[in-house]
Parts: C-alpha cells; structure tokens; sequence
C-alpha cells in the first residue's frame, strides 16, 4: 500500500491523507490546503514569501527546519551547563 502525501498550495507543507481541504478553482486548477489559514491567506492574495511560517519563505531566508531545532537545541544545551543559572 502505497500513502501519497500531497503538498500544500500556500505553505508547502506535506498533507497526509485525511487531512487538508481541497479548492477547485474557476479555471479548474485543483489546490489543497493544511488547514484553513492557508486556504484564507491564498484566497486574500498574501504571498507565502512574506509569511514566517512557510516554506518559501524559508527557502528564501535560507532556513531550515534542521537548523531551527540546532538552534533550539543550543540555547537548552548552555543553560543546561552554565552552573550559575542552576544554584539557588
């Protein structure tokens, strides 16, 4: 059995079966949207370029999802060894 995961037309995130709405368009372009902020901020004509949470917009600020937890990761890993933060 083969799951097809289909990418979201706004965000670009993978939309595993179940999930997600489809749009049909007047011109009969089918898009599928995560949830429905993706499908209102599409509708409205806001870029997906400007909006933080995207993947175009990481792709274009050269960010990925690995160097956000590596980020992430280092900020819990100093305080985890700064001993001053840790003594009452």
């Amino acid at each position: 059995m083969v799951i097809i995961a289909d990418t979201c037309g706004f965000s670009g995130n993978k939309i595993w079966p179940g999930h997600g709405s489809k749009y049909i368009k007047n011109d009969g372009k089918n898009l599928f949207f995560l949830n429905s902020k993706c499908k209102k901020y599409y509708i409205e004509k806001i870029k997906a370029v400007r909006v933080m949470w995207t993947q175009l917009y990481r792709k274009l600020k050269k960010q990925t999802l690995n160097i956000l937890k590596k980020k992430k990761l280092e900020t819990e890993n100093k305080s985890k060894i700064n001993p001053e933060k840790n003594h009452f």
